[in-house]
């Protein structure tokens, strides 16, 4: 089974739509869980980053299907 590439802090920014720097603040916060992968430290597993949007969605009271 092949798992879907790690995402790096610039990747999630760009899907969040924020700076680099406020998706570092949630990975310091522990919002966000990130796993060493080879010399790239910091990298966010999907799976992480889907369950925080998740997290996030059901905060807001968003419906599953709201992007």
């Amino acid at each position: 089974m092949d798992w879907p590439a790690p995402l790096s802090v610039r990747e999630i920014s760009a899907e969040l739509e924020c700076s680099e720097d406020e998706v570092r603040a949630l990975i310091r916060n522990g919002e966000l869980r990130t796993v060493a992968c080879g010399i790239r430290p910091g990298l966010v597993p999907r799976h992480e980053f889907d369950a925080y949007v998740r997290r996030l969605r059901h905060r807001r009271g968003d419906s599953p299907t709201t992007p």
